[in-house]
């Protein structure tokens, strides 16, 4: 409710300042992009081939971290009975395959977000691109986003240069 209260704000706003010259009422849009994101083809399909490409990493990840869990929990359970030799063995593995699991984890996120970004920009372009055909097409003047971040706008609703000459 309250990002409709500040689209509403911005496009009244919009409305004053848009400059006396134009006559004819203005046609605006609101894009809500968290629910077109979730419902679009496009991003679902990204998401899985994300998934599909890091799952083996993760996998392998579970993997390294059960045998760290499991020397854990035989180091523990036979702390008492094992030798000097056996416990400095044992926490050698131990501290090696913990090493191997952060290296492996720090390398996956990386890797993962990376991907995601990629992904992301090229979904986004998609968007912003259908949505300035769209608005052309359909001769809107501007279409925001449903927290009031502008998508789109003919260039005589910017009036920048306007006020930075008066500023000057």
């Amino acid at each position: 409710m309250n990002t409709i209260f500040k689209s509403m704000f911005f496009c009244l706003i919009t409305a004053i300042i848009v400059p006396s010259t134009v006559s004819a009422e203005l046609k605006m849009g609101i894009v809500n992009l968290d629910q077109l994101f979730r419902e679009i083809p496009i991003y679902k399909e990204s998401q899985e081939k994300i998934k599909k490409q890091f799952d083996p990493r993760a996998r392998n990840l579970k993997t390294l971290e059960q045998e760290w869990s499991g020397l854990n929990e035989k180091y523990l359970k036979n702390e008492t009975i094992m030798s000097d030799k056996e416990k400095k063995l044992l926490v050698e593995k131990i501290q090696s395959i913990e090493t191997k699991f952060r290296s492996g984890q720090e390398k996956i996120q990386t890797d993962l977000q990376a991907v995601q970004q990629e992904e992301l920009s090229k979904i986004r372009a998609i968007v912003e691109s259908t949505i300035t055909e769209y608005a052309e097409k359909n001769d809107f003047d501007i279409i925001i986003r449903a927290d009031g971040t502008t998508l789109y706008a003919k260039k005589y609703i910017n009036i920048t240069q306007e006020i930075i000459s008066k500023l000057q």
